[in-house]
Protein backbone atom coordinates (compact mmCIF):
# COMPACT_ATOMS: atom_id res chain seq x y z
CA UNK A 1 0.00 0.00 0.00
CA UNK A 2 1.35 3.29 -0.86
CA UNK A 3 0.34 7.25 -0.24
CA UNK A 4 -0.87 9.14 -3.48
CA UNK A 5 -0.07 12.33 -2.34
CA UNK A 6 0.00 14.91 -0.01
CA UNK A 7 -3.53 15.78 0.80
CA UNK A 8 -3.48 19.02 2.67
CA UNK A 9 -1.94 21.06 5.35
CA UNK A 10 -4.22 22.66 7.75
CA UNK A 11 -3.69 25.48 9.84
CA UNK A 12 -5.68 27.37 12.29
CA UNK A 13 -6.80 31.36 11.87
CA UNK A 14 -8.52 33.93 13.76
CA UNK A 15 -11.09 34.68 11.40
CA UNK A 16 -12.08 32.15 8.16
CA UNK A 17 -13.17 34.81 5.91
CA UNK A 18 -10.46 36.86 6.63
CA UNK A 19 -8.06 33.92 6.06
CA UNK A 20 -10.08 33.24 2.76
CA UNK A 21 -9.68 37.14 1.45
CA UNK A 22 -5.75 37.12 2.36
CA UNK A 23 -4.79 33.32 0.56
CA UNK A 24 -6.72 34.67 -2.07
CA UNK A 25 -5.28 38.35 -2.57
CA UNK A 26 -1.80 36.99 -2.09
CA UNK A 27 -1.56 33.31 -3.73
CA UNK A 28 -5.10 33.34 -5.80
CA UNK A 29 -6.47 30.05 -3.84
CA UNK A 30 -9.86 29.90 -4.11
CA UNK A 31 -11.99 28.63 -1.13
CA UNK A 32 -13.46 25.55 -2.03
CA UNK A 33 -15.32 24.04 0.56
CA UNK A 34 -17.17 25.69 3.85
CA UNK A 35 -18.29 23.43 6.70
CA UNK A 36 -19.15 24.17 10.65
CA UNK A 37 -19.17 21.61 13.42
CA UNK A 38 -21.15 22.65 16.45
CA UNK A 39 -20.26 21.95 20.42
CA UNK A 40 -22.01 18.83 20.35
CA UNK A 41 -20.20 17.93 17.27
CA UNK A 42 -16.57 18.53 18.93
CA UNK A 43 -17.64 17.24 21.96
CA UNK A 44 -17.77 13.75 19.78
CA UNK A 45 -14.14 14.71 19.24
CA UNK A 46 -12.84 16.33 22.76
CA UNK A 47 -10.04 13.94 21.98
CA UNK A 48 -8.69 15.03 19.36
CA UNK A 49 -9.62 18.75 19.76
CA UNK A 50 -8.66 19.06 23.36
CA UNK A 51 -11.48 22.00 24.25
CA UNK A 52 -14.82 22.05 25.84
CA UNK A 53 -17.57 24.45 24.75
CA UNK A 54 -16.33 25.40 21.35
CA UNK A 55 -17.50 25.18 17.99
CA UNK A 56 -15.29 25.17 14.71
CA UNK A 57 -15.99 26.43 11.46
CA UNK A 58 -13.18 24.99 8.59
CA UNK A 59 -12.69 25.64 5.05
CA UNK A 60 -10.42 24.35 2.28
CA UNK A 61 -8.23 26.34 0.03
CA UNK A 62 -7.42 24.97 -3.05
CA UNK A 63 -3.92 24.88 -4.26
CA UNK A 64 -2.67 24.23 -7.85
CA UNK A 65 -2.38 20.44 -8.71
CA UNK A 66 -4.62 19.56 -6.06
CA UNK A 67 -3.08 20.32 -2.74
CA UNK A 68 -4.95 22.29 -0.63
CA UNK A 69 -5.02 24.32 3.03
CA UNK A 70 -7.50 23.36 5.24
CA UNK A 71 -8.61 26.91 7.64
CA UNK A 72 -9.97 25.98 10.96
CA UNK A 73 -11.44 29.00 13.15
CA UNK A 74 -12.45 28.05 16.67
CA UNK A 75 -15.29 29.75 18.62
CA UNK A 76 -12.42 29.65 21.23
CA UNK A 77 -8.62 30.21 20.76
CA UNK A 78 -5.97 29.28 22.74
CA UNK A 79 -2.80 31.13 22.32
CA UNK A 80 0.45 28.91 21.39
CA UNK A 81 4.37 29.75 21.08
CA UNK A 82 5.30 28.33 17.81
CA UNK A 83 8.57 26.81 18.63
CA UNK A 84 10.97 25.09 15.31
CA UNK A 85 12.73 22.82 18.20
CA UNK A 86 9.72 20.47 19.28
CA UNK A 87 8.32 17.36 18.19
CA UNK A 88 5.27 18.55 15.72
CA UNK A 89 4.48 20.46 12.46
CA UNK A 90 7.01 23.55 11.90
CA UNK A 91 5.24 25.30 9.02
CA UNK A 92 4.43 24.54 5.31
CA UNK A 93 5.82 25.44 1.45
CA UNK A 94 4.26 26.93 -1.35
CA UNK A 95 6.37 26.23 -4.48
CA UNK A 96 6.77 29.07 -6.25
CA UNK A 97 8.80 30.56 -9.47
CA UNK A 98 10.56 33.92 -9.38
CA UNK A 99 10.86 34.00 -5.76
CA UNK A 100 12.83 37.47 -5.88
CA UNK A 101 9.91 38.73 -6.92
CA UNK A 102 7.71 37.53 -4.02
CA UNK A 103 9.92 38.55 -1.35
CA UNK A 104 10.09 42.13 -2.84
CA UNK A 105 5.92 41.89 -2.78
CA UNK A 106 5.40 40.39 0.55
CA UNK A 107 7.67 42.82 1.99
CA UNK A 108 5.64 45.62 1.38
CA UNK A 109 2.61 44.34 2.71
CA UNK A 110 1.57 45.73 5.69
CA UNK A 111 -0.54 42.25 7.02
CA UNK A 112 2.82 39.97 6.46
CA UNK A 113 5.80 39.06 8.75
CA UNK A 114 9.13 38.51 6.25
CA UNK A 115 11.65 36.63 8.83
CA UNK A 116 14.29 35.79 6.19
CA UNK A 117 16.01 36.96 3.26
CA UNK A 118 16.07 34.85 -0.06
CA UNK A 119 18.09 31.70 0.84
CA UNK A 120 19.78 29.49 -1.39
CA UNK A 121 19.99 25.92 -0.72
CA UNK A 122 21.47 23.28 -3.30
CA UNK A 123 20.15 25.17 -6.06
CA UNK A 124 16.56 25.60 -4.46
CA UNK A 125 15.77 29.57 -2.92
CA UNK A 126 13.44 29.60 -0.50
CA UNK A 127 12.30 32.35 2.45
CA UNK A 128 9.84 32.24 5.49
CA UNK A 129 7.32 35.08 6.23
CA UNK A 130 4.54 34.48 8.78
CA UNK A 131 0.69 35.29 7.13
CA UNK A 132 -1.91 37.42 9.08
CA UNK A 133 -2.24 35.01 11.91
CA UNK A 134 1.22 34.15 12.80
CA UNK A 135 1.00 30.92 10.87
CA UNK A 136 4.61 29.91 9.25
CA UNK A 137 4.76 29.57 5.67
CA UNK A 138 8.20 29.42 3.29
CA UNK A 139 8.00 29.77 -0.48
CA UNK A 140 10.16 27.98 -2.13
CA UNK A 141 11.76 28.08 -5.88
CA UNK A 142 12.72 24.72 -6.14
CA UNK A 143 14.89 25.67 -10.12
CA UNK A 144 15.42 22.50 -11.57
CA UNK A 145 14.94 20.19 -8.24
CA UNK A 146 11.18 20.57 -9.29
CA UNK A 147 11.62 18.03 -12.12
CA UNK A 148 13.97 16.29 -9.67
CA UNK A 149 10.58 15.82 -7.05
CA UNK A 150 7.96 15.68 -9.69
CA UNK A 151 8.96 13.69 -12.28
CA UNK A 152 11.71 11.51 -10.79
CA UNK A 153 10.73 11.04 -7.16
CA UNK A 154 9.91 7.66 -7.00
CA UNK A 155 12.95 6.26 -8.80
CA UNK A 156 15.43 8.79 -7.08
CA UNK A 157 14.01 7.50 -3.59
CA UNK A 158 14.10 3.78 -4.82
CA UNK A 159 17.79 4.66 -5.73
CA UNK A 160 18.67 6.48 -1.99
CA UNK A 161 17.10 4.11 -0.49
CA UNK A 162 19.63 1.50 -1.86
CA UNK A 163 22.28 4.10 -1.94
CA UNK A 164 23.40 6.46 0.32
CA UNK A 165 20.49 6.60 2.94
CA UNK A 166 20.69 2.61 3.24
CA UNK A 167 21.47 2.70 6.68
CA UNK A 168 18.05 4.71 7.73
CA UNK A 169 16.41 1.90 6.41
CA UNK A 170 17.92 -1.15 7.78
CA UNK A 171 16.80 -0.38 11.06
CA UNK A 172 13.17 -0.59 9.69
CA UNK A 173 11.89 -3.54 8.54
CA UNK A 174 8.64 -3.26 6.11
Amino acid sequence: MRIRSLSHAGITVSNLEAAARWYWDVFKLPLVALSEMSKADLENMRVLYRLDDCSLRLGMLLCPRGGAIEVFEFSRMVEAEHRWNSPGVSHFALDVKNIKAWHKRLSTRDDVEVLTPVQNTDGNEWFFFRDPDGNLIELIDLKFNYFVMRGLGRIAGFFMRKGPFRSVYQAVKD
